[in-house]
């Protein structure tokens, strides 16, 4: 894989998780999203299988490294905005009498502002680390056509 190409994933990688910070924000506002928009795995999206895969070139960068944490976070993130705002449809008929419902959404509420806080800062980093990156393999690649 040549430098271009690298560079091109990196930026759509960093345009992805962009997007999904955005279809998270859709989701709190309740509005749906698609089946390819719920949550997967941090190994199992587009970049994740590019990272673990042919990506493991770069793995000698302390950038490449570092971005597999916070990318991991943001997946978790996103998964338990999607799990506390629609665990609330399995609740009976009895806890929606009872009022326990109320309380619940109350407690789901704090937690997906939480998530969403918590995905928010993930993607920040992750997409920092993926500048990093960036411009790491644009200094190596003037370095070595420098050299020649």
């Amino acid at each position: 894989m040549g430098i271009q190409e690298t560079i091109q994933r990196l930026r759509a990688a960093k345009r992805a998780h962009l997007a999904w910070v955005g279809r998270a924000g859709l989701l709190v506002q309740g509005i749906a999203v698609s089946r390819e928009e719920i949550p997967v795995l941090h190994t199992d999206c587009p970049f994740g299988r590019w990272y673990h895969g042919d990506g493991q070139a770069l793995a000698p960068l302390p950038a490449f490294r570092a971005i597999n944490a916070p990318h991991q976070a943001l997946h978790e993130a996103y998964a338990a905005i999607f799990k506390l705002l629609f665990q609330e449809q399995n609740v009976s008929l009895f806890q929606r009498l009872l009022g326990k419902p109320r309380r619940a959404q109350a407690e789901a509420q704090a937690g997906v502002d939480a998530q969403m806080r918590r995905l928010e800062a993930a993607s920040r980093e992750v997409v920092s680390l993926l500048e990093l990156l960036e411009q790491a393999l644009l200094e190596h690649f003037r370095r070595t056509a420098a050299m020649t």
